[in-house]
Parts: structure tokens; C-alpha cells; sequence
């Protein structure tokens, strides 16, 4: 009897599944390019006029290859019939093939489209700008030759979908550079509109990048990864240490050799092809950046083993500077190889080449972030208080004002009209003059962990925990 039962299910599943008339889904149709521009200038957009059908009805992703070596671009959530515009940016001259291919919900695949030739002409404009790298240049003087807003506008403002701490940097063209907790470095026009973007994975960017001659760009990560994107935004190596890169800005000499810090206790020194040249241990992670000497003999580098590291570019120590308070900020390298910086216990000190102190100055507040030196010689230095402090450089303070209630990671700039551009943990952006009143203030959705910069136009930018790139001009 069981026999019987068992051979009845057997015959009844066979001829269930022998009724089962259900069709495999059949794929979009190939996609067919309505119009487009078949001609451009380069970083010019170029647009083109797409469609296809699902057999369904249902939703299609567009996979895009440009054919100019970068990777696919995709495009989801495409009403099926509708016709669709595809853009991008050629960023070389030349002669292009554009593709595209539909995938429809249940992952089928249409035939590659008819090949759309676009000629691009012109020239690029490469190469690092005026501020190319955290606070303007290697020496992190944060003055600007440019006038910030006298009275700011906003002329722009980008969406991120986390906190962006990363400061930015602008190459020659232009186009800023800035990293984000999303995982993205991002590429933008002046105008606003994304170039591209660079996606690591899952590590955070909260340092700026640095550009190198030929518009390639350097940034370390949460992931203990160290990255060259070149200026189209694909990789061109990463190379890993051992713990996370967060606050330490890399720092590109004129060969294109990187200097950076990292929290496993130890500075790099990597050659342009990602290889390591040297690794000078502490005995404490390096939050802070390293400078350069003006020469660009000499790496400084403070750490929280409480000392101020000068080395020269072969790895070796020249001297040491030890203090009793750790150092989370970075240096700064005067107009006359003075070396400034403020450690956790409130004192700034300013050092002559030679390791000798040359003064020092109580600021009775932590200071973790990096002086600003002007060409005249004064700096401005930002305490946790919010205390703004402008000084001589024989250490005498000419004024202090309050900026904020309290003083975070940003750290002050300056433009050619001796102006200082303060962010804050309360989402503000305060503007002093040079004789320390207060200009004017901006306010954002959330705390400024991000150094402001200044544009090539004089423009303001900076990044928020609100999760918005800001740019402010002149009205």
C-alpha cells in the first residue's frame, strides 16, 4: 500500500510539472539610441537619448560603457518605454564609441546596442591649483592669494548621505576634490555638478586629498588604505598600512613622493607608484599631518608620544622636540622655516630649523588643530574654547576673540585681505577681519568638522556633519 501511495505522488509531481506552461522571462529589447551629442569639447557634457522595452512592463537598469576605459556607469529604476537620457564627461580628446545593454527584474540581459560615436576635441586643463592639498600647500599655511565673500551667498551646495570631515582641495581647472564618510571621493565641477566619483568600498575619507602635477590625487582611509586616483577618477593602486588613516592629510613633494601619518604609530613615506621608500616608528598613533620645509628637506610631524619629529626625506631623524602634552595637530612652516604648532595642554610653540625653541605661548586650551601663517608672518590659531588667537611671530597675541563656545577639528584659513575663515562644532562658519572683529557668520544643519578652503574665484569650501558640501561667493 505504501509502495502504491508513493509511486501515485511520484507520477502526480511529474505531471504537475509537465503542465507547468510558465515561459522564462524574456529579455528587454536591445536599446536604441534616439539622438545625442556627437561632438564635444572636452569636460564638456555630453548627452544621449536612449530606450528600451521590457516585455513585462516592469522597471529597467540601463548599464552604460562610454569607451573611454572607465568603469560602466548604471542607471536603475527606468520606466520601461520611456525614453531616457544618459550623460557624462569626456575628460581626453578623441574619438569615442558609446554602448549601452538593458537588464529587466529578473536579471535578463538585452543585446548590446548599435555603437554611438562621439568626437571630443580640445585640451584639459591638468595640474594642482592654489590649493592643492589640506590648508593650501605643504607647508599648511592656509593663506589664500585670493579675497574670500566679503558679503556670502550660497552658490551651491551638494548632498551626501553621511557627515563630510574631508577638506577639500581644487585642481588647476578648478574642480574640487572631496571625500565623505560615505565612502566617496567626489570630483566637482565649479558650477556644482559632479565629475565623478570614487568609491572605496566601505572606508571612511576624512582627510583631504593631494593633488599631483598631472591632476592625480593621493588620500588615506579608514581602511588603512592609501589610494592614487588618477584625474578620471579610476584607481591607479592603494597601498595598506596597519591601522586607519583618518586625520592626517597626505602631503605630495614635487617629485610626487607622499608623506603621511597613520594611528599604528608610525609615518610613511611612499614613492609615486604606491611602493614604501621608509617607515619612521613612534610610540603613538599620528593624528596630525606632516609639513614640509620650504626646501622640501626636511618632514615634520608631530605625534600623541608627546614629540615633534624632524626627519629628513631619507627616513632619518634630524631632531626631536618633546613636550609634555601630546601633539593632534599638524604643523606649519613659516615664511622663515619657523615650525609652528600647539599641543593637548594648551601651549604653541615656534621652533627655528635647527630643533632650538625660539618661544613659546600658554593658550590655557587644548589646541588640536593647525596654525595659519600668513606671508607677513602672523599666525592664527583656533583653541578648543573657540578661541581665536592672532600672533606675531615674536609670540606677542595681538587680539583673541571668541567664535564659538567651543573649538573642534577645523582649523583656521586665510585670505589675502588678512580675513579668517573659522568653522565650528556649532554648524558655523565665522568670518573675522584682520583686526579681529567679527564679519559676518554662516550657519549650517550640523557641526563643521571640515578646514575650510578657498577656490581659485574666491569661494568658500567646506564640509558638515548635515551631510552637505557648502560653497559660499560673493553675493
Amino acid at each position: 500500500m505504501k509502495l502504491f501511495i508513493a509511486s501515485l505522488s511520484y507520477l502526480l509531481l511529474l505531471l504537475l510539472v509537465g503542465c507547468d506552461t510558465t515561459e522564462p522571462t524574456a529579455p528587454p529589447t536591445t536599446p536604441r539610441v534616439i539622438r545625442g551629442t556627437d561632438s564635444a569639447r572636452v569636460d564638456e557634457r555630453v548627452e544621449v537619448l536612449i530606450v528600451s522595452d521590457d516585455p513585462e512592463q516592469k522597471s529597467l537598469t540601463y548599464e552604460v560603457d562610454w569607451g573611454d576605459g572607465r568603469p560602466m556607469d548604471s542607471y536603475a529604476e527606468i520606466e520601461s518605454g520611456l525614453w531616457y537620457t544618459i550623460s557624462h564627461h569626456y575628460f581626453e580628446a578623441g574619438l569615442f564609441t558609446m554602448r549601452c545593454r538593458a537588464v529587466n527584474a529578473a536579471g535578463r540581459l538585452s543585446d548590446w546596442s548599435a555603437p554611438f560615436r562621439i568626437t571630443v576635441v580640445g585640451g584639459a586643463i591638468t595640474g594642482k591649483g592654489d590649493w592643492w592639498m589640506f590648508m593650501r600647500d605643504a607647508q599648511h599655511s592656509g593663506h589664500s592669494p585670493f579675497a574670500g565673500p566679503s558679503i556670502p551667498v550660497l552658490a551651491w551646495r551638494l548632498k551626501s548621505s553621511s557627515p563630510i570631515r574631508s577638506s577639500a582641495s581644487f585642481d588647476a581647472a578648478g574642480t574640487a576634490y572631496i571625500g565623505g564618510d560615505d565612502f566617496l571621493l567626489r570630483a566637482v565641477y565649479l558650477d556644482g555638478s559632479v565629475k565623478w566619483t570614487y568609491n572605496t568600498g566601505s572606508a571612511w575619507i576624512r582627510n583631504a586629498p593631494a593633488l599631483y602635477s598631472d591632476g592625480s590625487l593621493s588620500f588615506g582611509s579608514s581602511s588603512a588604505n592609501i589610494y592614487r586616483i588618477a584625474r578620471n577618477g579610476v584607481k591607479q593602486w592603494n597601498t595598506s598600512v596597519n591601522a586607519a588613516v583618518l586625520r592626517s592629510n597626505a602631503v605630495v613633494d614635487e617629485e610626487g613622493n607622499i608623506y603621511i601619518g597613520s594611528t599604528d604609530n608610525g609615518i610613511y613615506a611612499l614613492r609615486p607608484d604606491g611602493t614604501l621608500r621608509w617607515r619612521y616608528p613612534t610610540s603613538a598613533p599620528v593624528e596630525g599631518s606632516p609639513a614640509l620645509g620650504r626646501d622640501e628637506a626636511t618632514v615634520y610631524v608631530g605625534s600623541r608620544d608627546h614629540i615633534l619629529y624632524a626627519l629628513g626625506t631619507d627616513g632619518q631623524l634630524k631632531w626631536s622636540f618633546p613636550t609634555e602634552a601630546p601633539f593632534s595637530g599638524s604643523p606649519t612652516v613659516g615664511p622663515t622655516e619657523q615650525v609652528y604648532i600647539g599641543d593637548e595642554a594648551g601651549w604653541l610653540f615656534a621652533l627655528r630649523p635647527d630643533g632650538k625653541l625660539a618661544w613659546r605661548l600658554n593658550l590655557h586650551s587644548p589646541i588640536i588643530t593647525t596654525p595659519a601663517a600668513t606671508r607677513e608672518g602672523f599666525l592664527h590659531v583656533l583653541t578648543t574654547e573657540g578661541k581665536l588667537y592672532r600672533i606675531d611671530n615674536d609670540g606677542t597675541v595681538q587680539w583673541t576673540v571668541s567664535v564659538s563656545l567651543a573649538g573642534g577639528e577645523a582649523s583656521p584659513i586665510v585670505d589675502v585681505n588678512g580675513v579668517i575663515y573659522v568653522a565650528a562644532p556649532d554648524g558655523q562658519l565665522t568670518a573675522v577681519s584682520s583686526g579681529g572683529s567679527i564679519l559676518w557668520r554662516y550657519q549650517t544643519g550640523d557641526a563643521i568638522q571640515s578646514t575650510p578652503a578657498i577656490g581659485p574665484d574666491g569661494s568658500i569650501a567646506f564640509g558638515s556633519d548635515d551631510g552637505y558640501f557648502y560653497v559660499l561667493k560673493e553675493r
